[in-house]
């Protein structure tokens, strides 16, 4: 787990090459503290470069990629292509590990990589037998033999979390690649004087021929609905995300960028009758593929902790991993299991469940107290590792859940983000199910599962309002602002010029969508849900120096089995996540279990602004000038602040505002410098 970085010179070369590049990586330097390298390229020879945290063993190796000079040095020479490396030290943890990295025998293919090829070890050994010989343990040289053997193909013989950037000289282009979910992170820039690409859009700003930018086609959806990168241009302007499960060629003969999907999820339609046999093979197979995905995921060089929220998908990794330890011995488990929870004084508080695993498994607890008394201390920070605006104060529990792993001198937590879009989890994907039963003619099995409505977290007033929802997408965009000007309250704190410019962004949020329940599952996993909130997760963990693995997002094996299900498998009686929850019976307590409820890491948010309503206004009063663009009614705010942080009738209200003082603070840190 690391941070990459690499820029070339689109007309000639460059002495500022190696200046530009140490900046960038410099930026990074959090994702990566125990190792960092550069690699400089000119007339197709490479270079090799140390810097002030690369480590004696990588200095005294004799492999082929090991620094040979330190990069303040090659200030004085012009380069053309330059990568970097920030190094977070988890699989090979000696000099073998080092990047960029280049075969021993071939180099003329270069990388930097960030993630971890889990099948790495059984790669490495189909490799040999083609005649491939490897002089390290690291993946990051599986994935160089990979290539070399099957070109892009090698992306498909992957199962993990990855984002890549491969210089293959003798075809004189870059190639880079995402994983299939975009667990890891990948953003390219591209103008008339570089390419360049970074894990964090804080190391492209260091590109001198990047001019900072707002991106307002991203700003309505954020305000009103929470929503972050819903395109490849993000808050940045002509900063590009690289979507998951794509990647991009870069032509260095004519700099023509190409980017390409190279997965596409198989999401199941099959409208099947309920085989009790069938489901009970499939059961077992499920428990057996959850188990071989968390297992595959403890090869470490270093100790692994666990995330626990005390709900069904944390609940069943941490089970899980007990299982396999009573099972096994496992190395990086050796000094047991460490579980890491954040709670708070309210209703949402999930501490007593997360307890009750903690007890079944004898596991070690560290149960983070947070409260809002640091928040708006704290904003400022989060904001600038997460690179844009929070949506939630969500975000801050996780935050302080891998501070405290930190502490504890963990390198790796294991979480259970993705169960819910595999498994059906949330409340909306009843709507898509009961849809699906209605339109495939299936009434008994809708009647039956409409009377079973008591074991799930939506009602029938709430099921029959979302089948019959209005799609405001049907409508003119004018009718759409004023619909949604009536419905939603907080609408009407945008201003109208901003409104009125950005109407096609204005929707019915949550509005019902005609798919059937696996392609609405697919669609969550495959769009913008899942690949939001795994960036939420990166940004939190990589703050910390914390790797973070998520078999149910990452999992190809696991993630197409569920696919392949069909809908009455995850939905059934009522109950929501029906395989998993009957596939993990005698593995975790039944009071989690059979939880009906669903919270995860949940902060009481509007609780929370309402206590530090004070220090909030204050600190909206001193950025609001930042806001030259006006894209709230920013008087309007300022004179009903009390009356619009005094109850939770204006929760709506609430929750923009705090996502506006954000975008403040996101416009101090990364646009105006101040």
């Amino acid at each position: 787990m690391c941070g990459i970085s690499g820029i070339v010179q689109l007309q000639g070369s460059s002495n500022q090459l190696p200046v530009i590049l140490k900046n960038m990586n410099d930026k990074l330097k959090h994702r990566g503290p125990d190792d960092e390298g550069f690699t400089l390229f000119k007339d197709g020879k490479a270079q090799c470069f140390s810097g002030q945290d690369t480590p004696a063993s990588s200095l005294s190796s004799n492999l082929a990629f090991a620094p040979k000079f330190h990069i303040d040095s090659a200030k004085e020479h012009p380069f053309q292509v330059g990568f970097g490396h920030r190094r977070l030290a988890i699989i090979d943890l000696s000099a073998g590990g080092h990047q960029p990295m280049c075969l021993q025998e071939n180099q003329e293919i270069w990388i930097t990589l960030n993630g971890e090829i889990y099948n790495y070890i059984e790669l490495r050994e189909e490799l040999r037998t083609y005649g491939y010989t490897f002089h390290t343990e690291s993946d990051v040289e599986v994935v160089l033999a990979s290539y070399q053997h099957w070109g892009k193909d090698c992306l498909t013989h992957f199962n993990g979390m990855w984002s890549f950037v491969i210089y293959d000289l003798q075809k004189n282009h870059l190639f880079g690649a995402r994983d299939r979910f975009g667990v890891k992170p990948l953003y390219y820039l591209q103008n008339e004087q570089h390419f360049a690409f970074a894990s964090e859009q804080k190391a492209l700003l260091e590109v001198p021929s990047y001019h900072r930018a707002v991106n307002l086609d991203a700003m309505l959806p954020f305000l009103l609905y929470g929503q972050v990168e819903l395109q490849s241009e993000g808050f940045f302007k002509d900063l590009y995300e690289l979507k998951p499960g794509h990647f991009f060629t870069f032509d260095l003969s004519n700099s023509k960028l190409k980017t390409e999907r190279y997965f596409e999820l198989y999401a199941s339609n099959k409208n099947q009758a309920f085989h009790a046999a069938s489901f009970e093979d499939t059961k077992k197979l499920t428990r057996q593929m959850i188990k071989d995905a968390v297992r595959i995921r403890f090869r470490s060089d270093v100790p692994i902790g666990f995330c626990l929220s005390g709900g069904l998908d944390s609940s069943t990794i941490v089970c899980t991993a007990a299982e396999i330890a009573k099972e096994e011995s496992i190395s990086s488990l050796k000094n047991g299991i460490k579980t890491f929870t954040a709670s708070n004084d309210s209703p949402l508080d999930e501490s007593s469940w997360a307890k009750q695993i903690v007890d079944h498994t004898n596991a070690e607890w560290h149960n983070v107290k947070v409260d809002s008394k640091t928040l708006i201390e704290d904003i400022q920070q989060l904001i600038y590792f997460q690179d844009i605006p929070l949506a939630t104060t969500s975000t801050y529990a996780q935050s302080r859940v891998m501070h405290a792993a930190h502490e504890q001198g963990m390198s790796i937590l294991i979480d259970g983000q993705g169960g819910d879009e595999l498994y059906s989890g949330y409340q909306t994907f009843y709507y898509s199910y009961f849809h699906q039963l209605f339109t495939s003619f299936q009434w008994k099995t809708l009647f039956k599962e409409s009377r079973s409505l008591g074991n799930s977290p939506v009602s029938l007033k709430e099921l029959c309002a979302a089948m019959f929802k209005i799609k405001l997408s049907h409508f003119p965009a004018e009718i759409r602002v004023k619909l949604s000007k009536k419905w939603k309250s907080e609408t009407n704190l945008i201003t109208p010029e901003f409104l009125r410019s950005n109407a096609k962004n204005v929707k019915f949020h949550g509005e019902f969508r005609s798919d059937s329940l696996n392609q609405r599952l697919k669609s969550y996993c495959t769009e913008t849900y899942l690949k939001g909130l795994l960036r939420w997760e990166d940004r939190c963990s990589m703050h910390y120096s914390i790797e973070s693995r998520t078999p149910f997002s990452d999992d190809i094996n696991l993630i197409q089995h569920a696919f392949s299900l069909p809908a009455n498998y995850k939905i059934r009686n009522g109950w929501s996540k029906f395989i998993l929850r009957e596939s993990i019976k005698g593995l975790v307590p039944e009071s989690i279990r059979l939880r009906k409820d669903k919270k995860g890491f949940s902060i009481p948010q509007n609780k929370w602004l309402m206590e530090q309503e004070t220090a909030f206004f204050e600190l909206f009063q001193s950025l609001k000038h930042l806001d030259t663009n006006n894209l709230v009614q920013k008087e309007l705010i300022e004179s009903n602040w009390k009356v619009f942080f005094s109850d939770l009738k204006h929760s709506k209200e609430q929750d923009l505002i705090f996502r506006y003082v954000c975008y403040l603070s996101w416009l101090k840190q990364f646009i105006y410098l101040q």
